[in-house]
């Protein structure tokens, strides 16, 4: 009998605080060999595989997959022989108590699906498009999925051209029974790839999911430069039919004006519900100053992932800084989403960050009362990615 010790959640780069818990690879009760993979964990946009680092068998995992654990808090206990390396720990009881609710929860022991083989390759770039392995037959030497197989089983990225330009999607295919269709709206700065996560939950749990770039960001082309003209791109590319639609800031307004398609509205920090924006943020993100602006936006980046930023602003400055005179002058909005809001019989949710430094949450009491309203905890921008499961339950709620 070996020694029950906690295995932490590595430090698996220079600016890591934490880390999304991606997959895991072995069950409670399963032995493991040092050097195999036991989980994946997702560091800002990238997914690393973490192995073992001695033989030892799996007691419990103790935080949910999509948790978002900080580093060096307890991820499952193991057994071990002999005295345990410095990456792992003794037990310490309390110490996931002391951690927020909604960023990390003590599960019981979970039955993990079997993992499919897969390339390195093929495997990162599912789990951005959010595509399940296990629905592909591989390709390559003994059954094992290449990236091309992803390829050919869904066209994950695409084109829509319009008269307003080319609009670019990401889509997640329902698994299973065709609950509805979603579509999720990024803010300003951002690009339909803050919504993986969501897209994936969503797509899992029966729902075409589309993200959507908008005009000035990502990989849309097309010169829309005014919040009323991004509203005719975007509903221009928008496939038939009713959809389960979410907005984060920016993307609020355009969803908020595309209700007319919509069966359900889920708001994320909106803009467009009170009159305050933090001007400093939008100066910061408009002259290139990525460092500055993340201190506001709640968030951390690779240095990498900074410099891809700012590259996109630089290249985009003019049509964003249209786009911004367009919603707000100096530190107030100039836009309103309230009255359209007020109009509305579909099912209405809004989520605001309790300390949000961008956009104030003391803008919910301003909605009217036919919406419903949540509060998040912290000081961040991005619900959908502090907490990407409620705001996934949310829209799925609504069909």
């Amino acid at each position: 009998m070996g020694r029950i010790v906690e295995m932490p959640l590595p430090r698996l780069g220079e600016t890591m605080e934490e880390g999304r818990i991606g997959q895991y690879f072995k069950q409670p009760g399963e032995k493991f060999r040092r050097g195999e993979t036991l989980l994946e964990v997702e560091t800002d946009k990238t997914t690393v595989e973490v192995p073992a680092l001695q033989d030892g068998v799996l007691i419990e995992w103790l935080v949910k997959v999509d948790a978002i654990v900080p580093v060096d808090s307890a991820i499952a206990r193991i057994e071990i022989e002999g005295e345990a390396l410095a990456e792992v720990k003794n037990p310490a009881p309390q110490r996931l108590s002391s951690l927020p609710l909604q960023r990390a929860s003590i599960t019981k022991q979970r039955e993990p699906a079997l993992r499919p083989r897969a390339s390195t390759a093929a495997r990162t770039a599912a789990r951005k498009s959010g595509i399940d392995l296990a629905t592909l037959a591989g390709s390559g030497r003994n059954g094992r999925i290449t990236r091309a197989d992803l390829v050919q089983k869904t066209r994950a990225t695409y084109h829509v051209d319009t008269s307003h330009g080319r609009i670019f999607f990401r889509e997640w295919p329902a698994q299973g029974a065709v609950k509805g269709t979603a579509l999720l709206i990024h803010g300003l700065f951002s690009d339909s790839q803050s919504f993986v996560t969501v897209g994936r939950m969503l797509g899992s749990t029966g729902f075409r999911t589309l993200a959507v770039d908008l005009p000035g960001h990502g990989e849309t082309r097309s010169k829309a430069s005014t919040v009323a003209d991004i509203i005719l791109a975007i509903s221009a590319a928008l496939p038939p039919g009713k959809l389960h639609i979410a907005g984060h800031s920016l993307g609020a307004i355009v969803a908020a004006y595309l209700a007319d398609r919509a069966q359900s509205l889920t708001l994320l920090s909106p803009l467009g519900t009170g009159e305050e924006i933090n001007a400093d943020f939008v100066a910061a993100m408009l002259g290139g100053n990525v460092g500055e602006a993340l201190r506001y936006l709640g968030e951390k980046l690779p240095p990498e992932a900074e410099t891809r930023l700012e590259q996109h602003l630089s290249a985009n400055a003019a049509q964003l800084r249209a786009i911004v005179a367009s919603v707000a002058e100096g530190n107030r909005q100039t836009i309103s989403i309230l009255a359209r809001l007020a109009a509305l019989t579909i099912p209405v949710n809004a989520i605001y960050m309790r300390d949000d430094a961008i956009v104030p949450s003391h803008h919910a009491f301003n909605l009217p009362p036919n919406v419903a309203v949540r509060f998040l905890p912290n000081a961040n921008h991005l619900p959908h990615w502090r907490d990407p499961e409620l705001v996934a339950r949310l829209v799925a709620s609504q069909c």
